[in-house]
């Protein structure tokens, strides 16, 4: 009879270990599905704030599309001001995070290239880091690709963020870039 009662004891003790370890694993997989959750709100809210911004930053200079015969030939459709699609840019993605306390956080502007094309040239304006450093360089339709490998062949803007959002499993940041090109068109 004693034999038996310890055999129960033992087979007792194995049942609470497979209990605790299924409840930690339960644990373990909300907190990871938890995270993953808030991870896709933010890249969605991230990539939607990203394409209104460098959408709303292609200002066309309709003076000079309407004085270039658009209704009679291929019209060239340019920036207004590269300076201004920069300012509209870091404004409204500014304001996108500012309506977020709590998303992002050491939020970064990565990169602003406009692409204004004009004939068979093309002028490309980049505005670097958090202070927008400005630099200009030139290249022909069809040779100049925007960062991730595309052949650039209209007037567009490419635009890139980095920020980090906080893991709520440890408390560590997790660092993502976002970016997104756009072309500008007019009567398309």
């Amino acid at each position: 009879m004693k034999m038996i009662v310890k055999k129960k004891k033992t087979t007792g003790a194995i049942g609470y270990v497979v209990m605790f370890t299924l409840a930690l694993m339960m644990v373990v997989l909300t907190l990871y599905l938890a995270q993953v959750a808030r991870l896709m709100t933010h890249q969605h809210h991230v990539d939607d704030s990203l394409a209104d911004s460098v959408l709303a930053s292609l200002i066309a200079d309709d003076i000079y599309y309407f004085e270039t015969y658009e209704m009679t030939e291929t019209s060239v459709i340019r920036f207004r001001s590269v300076d201004e699609a920069h300012g509209l840019f870091v404004d409204y993605m500014n304001a996108a995070i500012a309506e977020t306390t709590g998303f992002y956080y050491n939020f970064a502007f990565d990169s602003y290239i406009c692409y204004g094309v004009e004939g068979r040239q093309m002028k490309i304006t980049s505005y670097s880091g958090p202070g927008g450093n400005k630099s200009v360089s030139t290249g022909r339709v069809g040779n100049v690709r925007f960062p991730k490998g595309d052949i650039v062949r209209e007037t567009s803007a490419y635009g890139r963020v980095k920020f980090d959002i906080k893991n709520i499993i440890d408390g560590n940041f997790i660092t993502k870039t976002k970016d997104i090109y756009c072309t500008l068109e007019i009567n398309n």
